[in-house]
Protein backbone atom coordinates (compact mmCIF):
# COMPACT_ATOMS: atom_id res chain seq x y z
CA UNK A 1 0.00 0.00 0.00
CA UNK A 2 1.46 3.67 -0.77
CA UNK A 3 2.17 6.02 1.84
CA UNK A 4 -0.41 8.60 1.47
CA UNK A 5 1.10 11.89 2.92
CA UNK A 6 3.35 13.78 0.44
CA UNK A 7 5.90 16.01 1.07
CA UNK A 8 8.68 17.84 -0.60
CA UNK A 9 7.27 18.03 -3.78
CA UNK A 10 3.83 20.46 -5.68
CA UNK A 11 0.74 18.60 -5.15
CA UNK A 12 -2.63 18.58 -6.86
CA UNK A 13 -6.04 17.33 -6.04
CA UNK A 14 -6.67 15.45 -3.40
CA UNK A 15 -3.49 15.14 -2.25
CA UNK A 16 -3.74 19.21 -1.58
CA UNK A 17 -4.42 19.98 2.03
CA UNK A 18 -7.61 22.39 2.05
CA UNK A 19 -7.11 25.61 1.31
CA UNK A 20 -10.61 26.65 -0.06
CA UNK A 21 -10.33 29.71 0.42
CA UNK A 22 -7.91 31.00 -0.91
CA UNK A 23 -8.50 28.65 -4.12
CA UNK A 24 -11.77 30.38 -4.95
CA UNK A 25 -10.81 34.05 -3.39
CA UNK A 26 -7.00 34.06 -5.96
CA UNK A 27 -9.16 31.92 -8.82
CA UNK A 28 -11.89 34.64 -8.66
CA UNK A 29 -9.69 37.59 -8.81
CA UNK A 30 -7.24 36.29 -11.48
CA UNK A 31 -10.43 35.60 -13.71
CA UNK A 32 -10.88 39.46 -13.47
CA UNK A 33 -7.14 40.00 -14.45
CA UNK A 34 -6.26 41.40 -10.71
CA UNK A 35 -2.67 41.73 -10.21
CA UNK A 36 -1.75 39.97 -6.85
CA UNK A 37 1.34 39.83 -5.01
CA UNK A 38 1.29 36.68 -2.69
CA UNK A 39 3.82 36.16 0.21
CA UNK A 40 4.11 33.13 1.69
CA UNK A 41 6.88 31.61 4.37
CA UNK A 42 8.48 28.25 3.26
CA UNK A 43 6.57 24.99 3.82
CA UNK A 44 3.54 26.76 4.03
CA UNK A 45 2.30 25.05 0.32
CA UNK A 46 2.87 27.91 -1.97
CA UNK A 47 3.75 26.55 -4.92
CA UNK A 48 1.28 23.57 -4.39
CA UNK A 49 -1.90 26.50 -4.33
CA UNK A 50 -0.61 28.16 -7.70
CA UNK A 51 -0.75 24.90 -9.52
CA UNK A 52 -4.22 23.75 -8.19
CA UNK A 53 -5.08 27.64 -8.96
CA UNK A 54 -3.56 26.96 -12.36
CA UNK A 55 -5.26 23.48 -13.11
CA UNK A 56 -8.46 24.92 -11.98
CA UNK A 57 -8.56 27.78 -14.22
CA UNK A 58 -7.06 26.20 -17.27
CA UNK A 59 -9.56 23.97 -17.13
CA UNK A 60 -12.20 26.61 -17.20
CA UNK A 61 -10.66 27.83 -20.39
CA UNK A 62 -7.96 30.45 -19.87
CA UNK A 63 -4.73 30.28 -20.82
CA UNK A 64 -2.55 29.64 -17.55
CA UNK A 65 1.10 30.11 -17.09
CA UNK A 66 3.66 29.19 -14.15
CA UNK A 67 6.93 30.92 -13.81
CA UNK A 68 9.22 29.54 -11.07
CA UNK A 69 12.08 32.36 -11.21
CA UNK A 70 14.82 30.09 -9.01
CA UNK A 71 14.87 28.32 -12.56
CA UNK A 72 15.65 31.64 -14.27
CA UNK A 73 19.53 32.43 -13.36
CA UNK A 74 20.20 34.98 -15.97
CA UNK A 75 18.46 37.60 -17.72
CA UNK A 76 18.86 35.12 -20.57
CA UNK A 77 17.27 32.55 -18.72
CA UNK A 78 14.49 34.57 -17.87
CA UNK A 79 13.84 35.77 -21.10
CA UNK A 80 14.24 31.50 -22.56
CA UNK A 81 12.02 30.96 -19.74
CA UNK A 82 9.16 33.39 -20.24
CA UNK A 83 9.20 32.92 -24.29
CA UNK A 84 8.99 29.12 -24.15
CA UNK A 85 6.18 29.17 -21.66
CA UNK A 86 3.90 31.96 -23.09
CA UNK A 87 4.48 29.84 -26.84
CA UNK A 88 3.41 26.75 -25.10
CA UNK A 89 0.44 27.87 -23.46
CA UNK A 90 -0.99 28.81 -26.81
CA UNK A 91 0.81 25.78 -28.75
CA UNK A 92 1.05 22.71 -26.76
CA UNK A 93 3.52 21.19 -29.46
CA UNK A 94 6.67 22.23 -30.12
CA UNK A 95 7.04 22.35 -33.36
CA UNK A 96 3.72 25.40 -33.85
CA UNK A 97 5.37 26.74 -30.03
CA UNK A 98 8.35 28.20 -32.24
CA UNK A 99 6.55 29.22 -35.45
CA UNK A 100 4.66 31.31 -32.90
CA UNK A 101 7.84 32.91 -31.36
CA UNK A 102 9.11 33.20 -35.19
CA UNK A 103 6.06 35.28 -35.68
CA UNK A 104 5.61 37.37 -32.80
CA UNK A 105 9.35 37.96 -31.08
CA UNK A 106 10.99 37.43 -35.25
CA UNK A 107 14.34 38.74 -32.70
CA UNK A 108 14.30 35.73 -30.98
CA UNK A 109 16.16 32.21 -32.10
CA UNK A 110 14.29 29.24 -30.98
CA UNK A 111 15.17 26.06 -31.32
CA UNK A 112 13.80 22.21 -30.87
CA UNK A 113 15.62 20.64 -28.16
CA UNK A 114 15.25 16.96 -27.25
CA UNK A 115 15.83 15.64 -23.33
CA UNK A 116 17.47 12.29 -22.52
CA UNK A 117 14.03 10.94 -22.17
CA UNK A 118 13.49 11.85 -26.15
CA UNK A 119 10.56 14.79 -24.81
CA UNK A 120 10.85 17.64 -27.48
CA UNK A 121 11.03 20.72 -25.82
CA UNK A 122 11.97 24.50 -26.66
CA UNK A 123 15.42 26.21 -26.63
CA UNK A 124 16.62 29.95 -27.17
CA UNK A 125 19.92 30.84 -28.22
CA UNK A 126 22.26 32.93 -26.04
CA UNK A 127 22.09 36.63 -26.79
CA UNK A 128 25.32 38.55 -25.56
CA UNK A 129 23.94 42.20 -25.97
CA UNK A 130 22.54 42.84 -22.67
CA UNK A 131 20.47 45.57 -24.64
CA UNK A 132 19.20 43.17 -26.90
CA UNK A 133 18.01 40.85 -24.43
CA UNK A 134 16.03 43.93 -22.51
CA UNK A 135 14.74 44.97 -25.50
CA UNK A 136 13.26 41.48 -26.14
CA UNK A 137 12.01 41.27 -22.61
CA UNK A 138 10.18 43.97 -23.50
CA UNK A 139 8.16 42.71 -26.36
CA UNK A 140 7.84 39.43 -24.40
CA UNK A 141 6.30 41.42 -21.57
CA UNK A 142 3.32 43.25 -24.14
CA UNK A 143 2.76 39.65 -25.96
CA UNK A 144 0.40 37.97 -23.56
CA UNK A 145 -2.22 40.73 -23.59
CA UNK A 146 -1.33 40.75 -27.78
CA UNK A 147 -2.23 36.97 -27.83
CA UNK A 148 -5.49 37.33 -25.86
CA UNK A 149 -7.06 39.68 -27.71
CA UNK A 150 -6.15 37.92 -30.96
CA UNK A 151 -7.19 34.58 -29.61
CA UNK A 152 -10.42 35.86 -27.96
CA UNK A 153 -9.07 33.87 -24.51
CA UNK A 154 -7.61 35.72 -21.39
CA UNK A 155 -4.22 34.33 -19.59
CA UNK A 156 -3.51 34.13 -16.31
CA UNK A 157 0.48 33.89 -15.29
CA UNK A 158 1.66 33.36 -11.78
CA UNK A 159 5.72 33.92 -11.43
CA UNK A 160 6.89 32.04 -8.37
CA UNK A 161 10.03 33.28 -6.19
CA UNK A 162 9.01 36.75 -7.67
CA UNK A 163 11.39 38.41 -5.61
CA UNK A 164 14.36 36.79 -8.02
CA UNK A 165 13.73 39.36 -10.41
CA UNK A 166 15.63 42.00 -8.36
CA UNK A 167 18.55 40.41 -9.15
CA UNK A 168 18.66 40.60 -12.65
CA UNK A 169 19.02 43.83 -13.81
CA UNK A 170 18.15 45.97 -10.74
CA UNK A 171 14.84 48.42 -10.58
CA UNK A 172 15.03 48.71 -14.31
CA UNK A 173 13.33 45.09 -15.17
CA UNK A 174 10.75 46.04 -12.32
CA UNK A 175 9.92 49.40 -14.24
CA UNK A 176 10.06 47.82 -17.31
CA UNK A 177 7.32 45.23 -16.52
CA UNK A 178 5.03 47.55 -14.94
CA UNK A 179 4.95 49.69 -17.91
CA UNK A 180 3.66 46.80 -19.93
CA UNK A 181 1.48 44.82 -17.33
CA UNK A 182 0.07 47.60 -16.14
CA UNK A 183 -2.19 48.32 -19.13
CA UNK A 184 -3.39 44.65 -19.70
CA UNK A 185 -6.92 44.50 -19.59
CA UNK A 186 -7.12 40.70 -20.48
CA UNK A 187 -4.02 38.64 -18.55
CA UNK A 188 -4.72 38.46 -14.63
CA UNK A 189 -0.80 38.08 -12.63
CA UNK A 190 0.27 36.45 -9.64
CA UNK A 191 3.20 37.63 -7.89
CA UNK A 192 4.68 35.04 -5.08
CA UNK A 193 7.08 34.56 -2.97
CA UNK A 194 8.47 33.53 0.05
CA UNK A 195 10.89 36.65 1.00
CA UNK A 196 8.49 38.58 2.65
CA UNK A 197 10.47 41.30 3.43
CA UNK A 198 11.75 41.78 0.28
CA UNK A 199 8.25 41.19 -1.54
CA UNK A 200 6.77 43.63 0.65
CA UNK A 201 9.37 46.64 -0.37
CA UNK A 202 8.17 46.08 -3.73
CA UNK A 203 4.63 46.78 -3.00
CA UNK A 204 4.82 48.65 0.23
CA UNK A 205 7.90 51.23 -0.84
CA UNK A 206 6.62 54.09 -3.15
CA UNK A 207 10.30 54.36 -4.60
CA UNK A 208 9.38 50.60 -6.62
CA UNK A 209 7.80 50.00 -9.41
CA UNK A 210 5.57 48.07 -7.92
CA UNK A 211 3.85 50.11 -5.69
CA UNK A 212 0.52 49.61 -4.96
CA UNK A 213 0.10 47.74 -7.80
CA UNK A 214 -2.64 45.60 -6.77
CA UNK A 215 -3.76 43.78 -3.65
CA UNK A 216 -1.48 41.94 -1.04
CA UNK A 217 -1.98 38.53 0.08
CA UNK A 218 -0.25 36.56 3.19
CA UNK A 219 -0.81 32.91 2.93
CA UNK A 220 -1.39 31.93 6.79
CA UNK A 221 -1.64 28.56 8.31
CA UNK A 222 -4.26 26.17 7.48
CA UNK A 223 -6.76 26.38 10.52
CA UNK A 224 -5.84 23.50 12.96
CA UNK A 225 -9.50 21.85 12.59
CA UNK A 226 -9.55 21.71 8.83
CA UNK A 227 -5.75 20.27 8.32
CA UNK A 228 -6.59 17.87 10.72
CA UNK A 229 -9.89 16.04 9.36
CA UNK A 230 -7.47 15.98 6.19
CA UNK A 231 -5.03 14.18 7.62
CA UNK A 232 -7.39 12.16 9.82
CA UNK A 233 -8.96 11.25 6.47
CA UNK A 234 -5.67 10.12 4.46
CA UNK A 235 -5.08 7.53 7.62
CA UNK A 236 -8.40 6.23 7.84
CA UNK A 237 -8.55 5.63 4.38
CA UNK A 238 -5.54 3.22 4.46
CA UNK A 239 -7.42 1.73 7.80
CA UNK A 240 -5.75 3.14 10.71
CA UNK A 241 -6.90 3.86 13.97
CA UNK A 242 -6.13 6.63 15.74
CA UNK A 243 -5.34 7.48 19.55
CA UNK A 244 -7.62 10.61 20.92
CA UNK A 245 -5.63 13.71 20.70
CA UNK A 246 -2.96 12.27 18.07
CA UNK A 247 -3.83 14.40 14.96
CA UNK A 248 -3.81 17.06 17.52
CA UNK A 249 -0.66 16.31 18.90
CA UNK A 250 1.26 15.82 15.18
CA UNK A 251 -0.23 19.62 14.21
CA UNK A 252 1.34 21.05 17.11
CA UNK A 253 4.94 18.95 16.88
CA UNK A 254 5.09 20.80 13.83
CA UNK A 255 4.09 24.22 14.28
CA UNK A 256 1.17 23.48 11.80
CA UNK A 257 3.70 23.98 8.96
CA UNK A 258 2.07 22.16 6.39
CA UNK A 259 5.36 20.54 4.85
CA UNK A 260 6.48 19.48 8.32
CA UNK A 261 3.28 18.30 8.97
CA UNK A 262 2.89 16.23 6.18
CA UNK A 263 6.41 15.01 6.56
CA UNK A 264 5.85 13.72 10.18
CA UNK A 265 2.81 12.06 9.19
CA UNK A 266 4.67 10.07 6.34
CA UNK A 267 7.28 8.78 9.37
CA UNK A 268 4.54 8.04 11.44
CA UNK A 269 2.48 5.99 8.74
CA UNK A 270 5.92 4.17 7.44
CA UNK A 271 6.37 3.10 11.01
CA UNK A 272 3.34 1.83 11.79
CA UNK A 273 2.09 0.32 8.73
CA UNK A 274 2.33 -3.21 9.83
CA UNK A 275 -0.37 -2.75 12.85
CA UNK A 276 -1.70 -0.12 11.03
CA UNK A 277 -2.62 1.46 14.81
CA UNK A 278 -1.31 5.45 15.58
CA UNK A 279 -0.36 6.07 19.21
CA UNK A 280 0.87 9.65 20.95
CA UNK A 281 3.66 8.23 21.67
CA UNK A 282 5.09 7.03 18.58
CA UNK A 283 5.21 11.12 17.35
CA UNK A 284 8.54 11.34 19.51
CA UNK A 285 9.72 8.10 18.17
CA UNK A 286 9.36 9.41 14.29
CA UNK A 287 10.53 12.91 14.90
CA UNK A 288 13.96 11.58 16.12
CA UNK A 289 14.12 9.14 13.49
CA UNK A 290 13.61 12.49 11.55
CA UNK A 291 16.17 14.52 13.42
CA UNK A 292 18.77 11.81 12.42
CA UNK A 293 18.22 11.39 9.00
CA UNK A 294 18.43 15.43 8.39
CA UNK A 295 21.42 15.47 11.03
CA UNK A 296 23.96 15.48 7.75
CA UNK A 297 22.48 18.61 6.60
CA UNK A 298 21.59 20.40 9.57
CA UNK A 299 25.42 19.65 10.39
CA UNK A 300 26.43 21.48 6.95
CA UNK A 301 24.22 24.61 8.06
CA UNK A 302 25.72 24.62 11.24
CA UNK A 303 29.44 24.07 10.39
CA UNK A 304 28.97 27.12 8.10
CA UNK A 305 28.00 29.49 10.88
CA UNK A 306 29.92 32.01 12.90
CA UNK A 307 29.96 31.27 17.05
CA UNK A 308 28.11 33.97 17.93
CA UNK A 309 25.37 33.13 15.14
CA UNK A 310 24.69 29.46 16.33
CA UNK A 311 24.55 30.83 20.35
CA UNK A 312 21.78 33.18 18.90
CA UNK A 313 19.84 30.41 17.11
CA UNK A 314 20.03 28.32 20.47
CA UNK A 315 18.87 31.06 22.04
CA UNK A 316 16.27 31.76 20.05
CA UNK A 317 15.13 27.69 20.16
CA UNK A 318 14.83 27.24 24.13
CA UNK A 319 13.73 31.22 24.87
CA UNK A 320 11.91 32.04 21.94
CA UNK A 321 12.11 34.70 18.99
CA UNK A 322 9.84 37.65 20.88
CA UNK A 323 12.07 40.76 21.93
CA UNK A 324 15.28 38.97 21.15
CA UNK A 325 16.90 42.47 21.34
CA UNK A 326 15.68 42.93 24.94
CA UNK A 327 17.95 43.07 27.92
CA UNK A 328 16.45 39.97 29.21
CA UNK A 329 17.40 37.47 26.14
CA UNK A 330 20.39 38.93 25.31
CA UNK A 331 20.99 38.34 29.25
CA UNK A 332 19.44 34.60 29.19
CA UNK A 333 20.63 33.73 25.71
CA UNK A 334 24.26 35.00 26.75
CA UNK A 335 24.48 36.74 23.06
CA UNK A 336 26.81 39.51 23.68
CA UNK A 337 26.29 43.33 22.74
CA UNK A 338 22.92 43.86 20.90
CA UNK A 339 24.98 45.60 17.95
CA UNK A 340 25.99 42.15 17.37
CA UNK A 341 23.09 40.43 17.84
CA UNK A 342 21.69 42.49 15.43
CA UNK A 343 24.43 41.94 12.96
CA UNK A 344 24.06 38.08 13.61
CA UNK A 345 20.16 38.43 13.50
CA UNK A 346 20.35 40.15 9.72
CA UNK A 347 22.49 37.62 7.80
CA UNK A 348 20.69 34.73 9.79
CA UNK A 349 17.71 36.31 7.45
CA UNK A 350 19.27 36.58 4.62
CA UNK A 351 20.59 33.07 4.77
CA UNK A 352 16.72 32.39 5.11
CA UNK A 353 17.57 30.41 8.33
CA UNK A 354 15.18 33.48 10.04
CA UNK A 355 12.21 34.47 9.51
CA UNK A 356 10.69 37.57 11.36
CA UNK A 357 6.75 37.91 11.29
CA UNK A 358 4.76 40.30 13.24
CA UNK A 359 8.16 40.90 15.28
CA UNK A 360 8.75 37.45 16.11
CA UNK A 361 11.72 35.53 14.62
CA UNK A 362 11.40 31.91 14.43
CA UNK A 363 13.73 29.80 12.29
CA UNK A 364 12.78 28.32 8.84
CA UNK A 365 12.90 24.66 9.65
CA UNK A 366 10.80 23.98 12.78
CA UNK A 367 12.89 20.47 12.74
CA UNK A 368 15.88 22.59 12.45
CA UNK A 369 14.66 24.39 15.63
CA UNK A 370 14.61 21.13 17.25
CA UNK A 371 17.61 19.98 16.07
CA UNK A 372 19.49 22.92 17.74
CA UNK A 373 17.22 22.67 20.80
CA UNK A 374 18.21 18.93 21.84
CA UNK A 375 21.37 19.56 20.84
CA UNK A 376 21.83 22.68 22.66
CA UNK A 377 20.26 20.92 26.31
Amino acid sequence: MKNPFTYGCIVTGKDFADRKDELRNLSRDLIDCEKIFLISPRRYGKSSLIANILNNLKKAGLYTIYIDLYKATSLNKFLELYSREVALSVENKAEKAVRLIKEFLPGLRPKITVDGEGNAGIGIDYINSKRDVLKLLDEIYDLPQKLAAKKKKNFVIAFDEFQEISSYNGDSIEKSMRAYIQNHKNVGYLFAGSKKHILTDMVRNRNRAFYKIGKTINLNKIPVELFSAFLKEKFAATGFKLEAGVMNNIINRADNYPYNVQYLCHELWDMNRDKQQLKNSDIEIALYKILSEETPFYSTIWDGLTHHQRNVLQALAVYGGEKIFSHEFISAGGIGPSSTLQTSVKLLVKKDILEKENGKYTLADIFFREWIKRKTI
